[in-house]
């Protein structure tokens, strides 16, 4: 029997496909958003949307609801969190008084309930103290109350093979009736020397720019099918076609039609040239943040949920990455597809989670399977 799994705050199913993959099957996942959970359903759950518990977590895993599904949440050996976290990111202007800074509170509450023998928990670094707070030393306070021994610390993805430079706040456990060993977080397993030459962006995307052959820019899927023009050369590409290439397809390939104006920023942009080369001229812009990819080299970036943040290499179609390219850096394989919206703007931001917003909020799948291989070796 597979060991079990209740995903909290699981958004699309980052966290969720790297325990899939490392053998962990998913009894119940929250989510308070339908985007993500439609697509953590059709991905991961076999279509049982009732495994997925949508709504907030103080209605669809209150004490009272726990209680009636009893016979199904003895013996679950990992609860998995990461609590919404925008009030503490240190990308944004943060809020101190974001409520849902206070949303660990929540999974300490179903930690305790359940009882798992297991846990897993991931934030932004600003989650250590941001604020002078105190939240991982308010986590961590409680999670000794309840039994539990464990290891946390700040640690860089690309540690674990992600490409990018994104750090996460960590901390795993396990109940002190069950460990084996002691608890400490899986060690790296990826050297700079090793990144930089496994995972250069062409070996992230290259054998997905299929779109002068498509027809240029606005060409690609949103949700159907897109067959493959290249092959896969990386030992990268190939792991993550490993079951898309049965289809020889993969979905969420879509770009923009870009104006002759953005498409020639964005090329002048390759080129070196930034904002204040363009003042007084049809290029100007007052969006500062945009940077081009080098294609031969790992780059320090990280996934944002803004679509137009990285430039695509490729000179003769200067653009914006698709949602795909941005699955890739986030680890996501070719087969795992995402549902809703690709972009959101206006009063919509407030109840949908795009696609791209979706791939950038998630944990990157192979880091969370390091972390359920760790966990498994300390629970059997």
């Amino acid at each position: 029997m597979a060991p079990t799994l209740i995903d909290l705050f699981s958004g699309c199913g980052g966290l969720g496909l790297g325990f899939h993959q490392a053998g962990f099957s998913t009894t119940y996942a929250n989510e308070i958003h339908i985007d993500p959970a439609t697509t953590y359903v059709r991905n991961l759950l076999d279509d049982e949307s009732h495994r997925m518990l949508l709504g907030p977590i103080e209605q669809q895993l209150s004490n009272k609801a726990i209680d009636m599904r009893r016979s199904e949440l003895r013996d679950i050996d990992c609860i998995s969190g990461g609590p919404p976290c925008q009030g503490l990111s240190l990308a944004g202007a943060g809020n101190p008084d974001d409520p849902r800074n206070m949303l660990f509170r929540e999974y300490l509450r179903v930690v305790k309930k359940i009882k798992p023998r297991s846990i897993v928990f991931e934030n932004v670094p600003g989650f250590v103290n941001r604020y002078g707070l105190g939240l991982k030393s308010r986590l961590e306070e409680k999670l000794e109350d309840y039994g539990y021994l464990f290891d946390s610390h700040v640690i860089k993805a690309a540690d674990y093979g992600v490409p990018q430079n994104r750090e996460r706040f960590i901390l795993i456990g396990v109940h002190e009736d069950c460990v084996t060993d002691e608890v400490k977080l899986p060690k790296p397993t990826w050297t700079p020397s090793i990144r930089n030459k496994h995972l250069r962006i062409s070996d992230i995307i290259d054998d997905l720019n299929s779109y002068e052959t498509w027809g240029g820019y606005g060409t690609g899927e949103i949700w159907g099918e897109s067959t493959y023009t290249k092959p896969a050369r990386s030992d990268f590409a190939k792991t993550m076609r490993s079951e898309s290439n049965k289809t020889n397809s993969t979905w969420n390939t879509k770009i923009p039609k870009h104006t002759s104006r953005v498409a020639e920023r964005m090329g002048r942009i390759l080129d070196g040239e930034g904002p204040e080369d363009w003042i007084g001229t049809p290029l100007e812009t007052k969006k500062h943040t945009q940077r081009g990819l080098a294609k031969d080299k790992f780059e320090n970036i990280t996934m944002v949920s803004t679509p137009d943040d990285f430039v695509h290499y490729d000179r003769s179609l200067p653009r914006t990455l698709s949602v795909r390219e941005c699955a890739r850096f986030q680890t996501f394989p070719d087969h795992f597809h995402f549902h809703g919206s690709r972009t959101t703007g206006g009063e919509r931001r407030k109840t949908e989670v795009p696609q791209y917003t979706q791939v950038a909020n998630a944990i990157p799948p192979r880091l969370a399977e390091a972390l359920a291989h760790q966990v498994l070796g300390l629970i059997q």
